[in-house]
């Protein structure tokens, strides 16, 4: 039911988007939604470039298609790239947006579209089961993530940077430093002698550090619970791990 599109990054073009188009067919699904995700959380956190989201909102029209935008660290794209969240948006028809991971909260996100759309959305979500009693609470957290905790995701930029630069120097690491946009660190421990899932176990044992494995790469995140003291640590787990 869903087909991937190969792109660079995680970013893909508008002739990607040609390219996928199935000929129409009774056997096949029904193509009605292009989906893209900024930042690409497996592109390391890249950003879409603003012209690429417009060619592609473009191209899924042409072939009747809607336009998603999977935007769950979308704020730490409009604080590294200085585009406004608006702009981002202003091409798709919806959008989600994360109100935990690098804004803070404890739970919670956003879809946001027409008001057409948000009122099938809720239709949707009580069909499904999904609804939540008493979420002012929650309401409370989201309004105060988004007031106070949006311009220090730019601190989570500069230490993942940093990291990344420092890690990069370490014998058997592996790490495309010069691709760190946001908060994300994806790098190679193969030439240590270990793999991914070693190396994970052994920075949490010997050294109280936790980063996962996303496949065969690591993956480091850096947000609001990771102060410089926090990446002091890492670098010093990281050198230690791959030396011994």
């Amino acid at each position: 039911m869903t087909r991937p599109v190969r792109g660079v990054r995680g970013i893909f073009t508008a002739a990607d988007v040609d390219a996928a188009i199935r000929p129409k067919n009774r056997h096949a699904p029904r193509q009605k939604l292009v989906s893209i995700e900024n930042t690409a959380n497996l592109g390391g956190g890249a950003i879409w470039p603003l012209e690429t989201v417009k060619g592609v909102a473009e191209a899924a029209r042409r072939h009747g298609m809607r336009l998603h935008m999977d935007g769950a660290r979308l704020l730490n794209a409009v604080v590294a790239s200085g585009i406004p969240a608006a702009d981002f948006a202003a091409d798709c028809d919806s959008v989600w947006i994360d109100l935990s991971k690098g804004l803070g909260c404890p739970v919670g996100g956003v879809l946001a579209g027409s008001a057409e759309f948000i009122e099938e959305a809720w239709r949707f979500k009580h069909q499904f089961g999904g609804a939540m009693r008493q979420a002012g609470i929650v309401a409370a957290a989201g309004v105060y993530a988004l007031e106070h905790h949006v311009d220090r995701l730019a601190d989570d930029h500069a230490r993942a940077r940093r990291f990344a630069e420092a890690i990069a120097t370490v014998k058997g690491i592996r790490v495309a430093a010069n691709e760190i946009e946001t908060n994300m660190v994806y790098f190679h421990v193969d030439g240590t002698g270990q793999d991914g899932a070693t190396f994970s176990r052994r920075l949490l044992a010997e050294h109280g550090v936790r980063i996962g494995v996303v496949g065969g790469p690591m993956r480091a995140v850096t947000h609001l619970d990771v102060d410089d003291a926090g990446i002091d640590a890492a670098i010093a787990a990281v050198r230690a791990v791959a030396g011994g």
